[in-house]
């Protein structure tokens, strides 16, 4: 999960320019922000789908936490849904991609201070490890775009969620759409 976030940031990094502007053409930034939108797809997926019941199960005020988590992933949703229709190379696109990074930023910022430290106190090695096999596992089976309108329930991810993820993988691959970069870490 931390080298998602690490790889979100880098890729939120490339596109705003960080501390400077951005490098790159508008195809190289379009290029980004497809990694950008269907790596925090399949990441916000899994999260739902394996760790925030876990967090629920497991952590003092676990239930508030997951509350606040999926109120900023419906947020994201919405804006990455967004990013994923825009070209590149105007302001439009400049100004979702500054949504795109608040919301990225914010959460995960949230998920490292507030949830984390709270699971890992509440888990063992073992149990960390196991989250991690059900993390990854759910994220290489998750949907490759937003689906902002999609509910946050464990189970109909499971299911649902999965034949999205076909749909999308199908779509991925008839529109050439690459997202084979986005590998387990």
């Amino acid at each position: 999960m931390q080298a998602d976030h690490d790889r979100v940031w880098d890729l939120l990094n490339r596109l705003t320019g960080g501390a400077g502007e951005p490098d790159g053409s508008p195809s190289e930034h379009r290029k980004v922000a497809r990694q950008l939108v269907a790596l925090e797809s399949m990441h916000e997926t899994a999260e739902q789908m394996v760790i925030w019941p876990a967090v629920r199960r497991l952590c003092p005020g676990g239930d508030d936490l997951i509350l606040e988590a999926v109120a900023q992933e419906r947020e994201a949703k919405r804006a990455l849904n967004e990013l994923d229709r825009i070209k590149a190379g105007n302001t439009e696109f400049d100004e979702c991609v500054d949504t795109v990074a608040s919301h990225a930023r914010s959460h995960i910022t949230y998920e490292q201070n507030q949830i984390w430290p709270l699971l890992e106190d509440s888990i063992d090695e073992a149990e960390a490890e196991k989250l991690t096999r059900a993390y990854l596992s759910a994220r290489r089976s998750a949907p490759t775009r937003p689906h902002p309108h999609t509910p946050a329930s464990p189970p109909l991810l499971a299911t649902m969620g999965r034949v999205v993820a076909g749909l999308d993988r199908a779509r991925d691959a008839l529109t050439g759409r690459k997202v084979a970069a986005i590998r387990d870490p």
